[in-house]
């Protein structure tokens, strides 16, 4: 019985990816998942209403409220015009050389993300950064995941990610050789995506000016050079100061906004303080309906109906030691992201979370080391994702052309961390 159970439920998972693939909403159709788990599962009315819908929807309540901080503080960095000095102020170190420029854009666009959350963060520097390397010529294909790809290694360390993600994995802790991990990981990214830039700009060379007709975002007044400091230091603060991330993110604010005092003054002050608050929630609308929903689905799949239904079809597939995780997730962890496939836990994935954090079998640092790289591919280069279709779209580039320019370096990125996380961490 507990067989043809797991079938249906296979089936009704399978059947909510390729909608999701299609271009159905990815909340609502998370959503029917769960209902469908349950109901399928035998799991009762009033069971679905309180344990599944409510318990599980508050589930990674304090998961959204990090979210909310952390795109609070990009909204700071970009309206005080931090953000934008910084990266003006490093492309013009590159000169006329188009190479260099793609290159300075994803590592500083990886170093700014180590901090920043977003769509909203996101479309700010994509303003910026995106027309810099196409008035040099850079193709828009090539120029679209150049910048996507940096966002996805500022993730790697990213403070909101990590705060949303250790009520996943629970037990995880942002330092020790964990940290150590996803910083190396970042940088594989940051190489992988110069790769990218260096065999793409050789096979398709650079455009005269003429063809760009994207418009650049109008150049704001540079902050001091000391402000720069305020992108990384949050990071510094949870690792050097060990404070919690909701008060790191509120003294950073504060710090952007005092070195930025002179150009408004006190009440300005105040009313940018505000008002970057109420600019952050279009920013995390999506993402904070995912993790809601995401909550019920991995609530559902830990109940017993339905883990003692799936583990059956998924306990020979799901690995259950360190290197063969290091294998899974290294063959199937970049295919398996995109167009929110089944490793994405913010998406189909929270139910084989669900189901491999039930085996207990694998180190939760490990487990989150190894979800973490096709997590940042999937934030970088799935055309779903919110940033990345709009960079897309912003560059005129199809998704297919976007994917096979991005992905096989993405591909690579993934391969190469579950390696070094096996031999690091395992």
């Amino acid at each position: 019985m507990d067989l043809l159970t797991g079938i249906a439920l296979l089936a009704a998972f399978l059947a909510v990816v390729v909608l999701i693939i299609r271009g159905q909403s990815p909340v609502i159709m998370l959503l029917i998942l769960a209902i469908a788990w349950a109901a399928i599962s035998g799991i009762g009315l009033n069971d679905i209403q309180a344990k599944v819908l409510q318990a599980g929807g508050v589930t990674f309540a304090s998961a959204v409220i990090i979210i909310v901080f952390g795109a609070w503080f990009a909204q700071v960095l970009i309206q005080t015009g931090i953000a934008e000095s910084v990266i003006r102020s490093a492309v013009e170190l590159a000169g006329d050389r188009p190479l260099v420029s793609a290159m300075i854009v994803t590592l500083v666009t990886a170093i700014l993300f180590s901090s920043m959350y977003g769509v909203g963060a996101a479309i700010a520097i994509g303003v910026i950064a995106l027309p810099i390397m196409m008035s040099q010529g850079i193709p828009p294909r090539v120029a679209a995941p150049a910048f996507t790809m940096g966002i996805g290694a500022g993730t790697m360390v990213n403070l909101v990610q990590f705060g949303t993600f250790q009520k996943l994995f629970p037990g995880i802790v942002y330092g020790g050789k964990e940290l150590t991990y996803w910083t190396i990981g970042g940088c594989v990214y940051v190489l992988c995506a110069w790769l990218m830039t260096i065999v793409m700009l050789n096979r398709l060379g650079t455009r005269q000016m003429a063809s760009v007709d994207t418009a650049a975002a109008p150049v704001r007044k540079r902050t001091p050079y000391y402000t720069y400091i305020v992108p990384i230091f949050p990071v510094l603060m949870i690792i050097v100061a060990k404070w919690e991330i909701i008060p790191t993110f509120l003294l950073s604010i504060v710090l952007a906004l005092a070195l930025t005092y002179k150009d408004r003054g006190f009440q300005g002050s105040i009313n940018l303080f505000n008002k970057t608050f109420y600019d952050a929630f279009p920013d995390i609308a999506t993402i904070a309906a995912l993790w809601t929903i995401c909550g019920m689905i991995i609530v559902c799949g830990q109940m017993p109906q339905v883990s003692a239904a799936l583990k059956p079809i998924f306990g020979p597939i799901l690995p259950h030691t360190p290197l063969q995780a290091a294998v899974f997730f290294g063959v199937l962890g970049g295919i398996g992201s995109i167009y929110r496939g089944p490793l994405v836990v913010i998406g189909t994935g929270a139910a084989v979370l669900a189901l491999v954090l039930a085996n207990k079998e694998l180190p939760i640092p490990l487990l989150y080391s190894l979800w973490l790289a096709p997590t940042v591919l999937q934030g970088s280069m799935d055309p779903t994702n919110s940033w990345t279709l709009w960079t897309i779209g912003y560059t005129k580039v199809s998704h297919g052309e976007f994917l096979k320019t991005a992905l096989p370096f993405g591909c690579l990125m993934v391969a190469v961390n579950s390696a070094i996380a096996y031999f690091m961490l395992a």
